[in-house]
């Protein structure tokens, strides 16, 4: 699963990616516009961690951004921040992002956090699935009572015709 890290500041981005390199695909933005960018590219719905401070456009923006759009709004979004008073919390949470994490993080939790993104993409993508089929199933189901009542209007001229006689 691919996993976007929006950070500017250099140490937190590597360190981003080495707690994360070995279970995602990761793709690396410094910047919220670079940010912004990858996420409307590539088309999928993804995990992002991306920084409440950054040039271009902030986290919280971004986060704004991505929920206004349907190709994006998808992508849950983890605000990773030094931010860390009550109303900066609602304040980020209220942007659209899923999750808040402050800096300095350790790295288990966050791997834990990351994981469960992962969880609910993977749940929102077989949810998707099942009423795909259900759907399907619903228009077959349309299908064969159209036809079943085609048959049975065929039917009731004979049954007379063959009463009659």
């Amino acid at each position: 699963m691919k996993l976007l890290i929006a950070e500017d500041d250099e140490f937190f981005r590597r360190l981003l990616q080495q707690v994360l390199k070995p279970e995602f695909d990761l793709c690396v933005a410094r910047d919220g516009q670079e940010a912004w960018s990858v996420m409307q590219s590539l088309g999928e719905p993804l995990l992002a961690i991306v920084d409440w401070v950054m040039p271009g456009m902030s986290g919280p923006q971004l986060c704004r951004e991505a929920r206004a759009l349907p190709h994006t709004a998808g992508t849950y979004l983890i605000l990773l921040t030094a931010k860390n008073s009550t109303a900066d919390i609602i304040a980020g949470l209220g942007s659209g992002a899923d999750d808040y994490v402050t800096k300095p993080f350790q790295p288990e939790e966050l791997r834990a956090r990351v994981r469960i993104g992962r969880r609910v993409l993977e749940l929102q993508s077989e949810l998707a699935e099942q009423r795909a089929a259900l759907h399907e199933v619903q228009m077959r189901e349309q299908m064969l009572r159209s036809q079943m009542q085609a048959l049975q209007a065929e039917a009731k001229p004979a049954a007379a015709k063959t009463a009659s006689a």
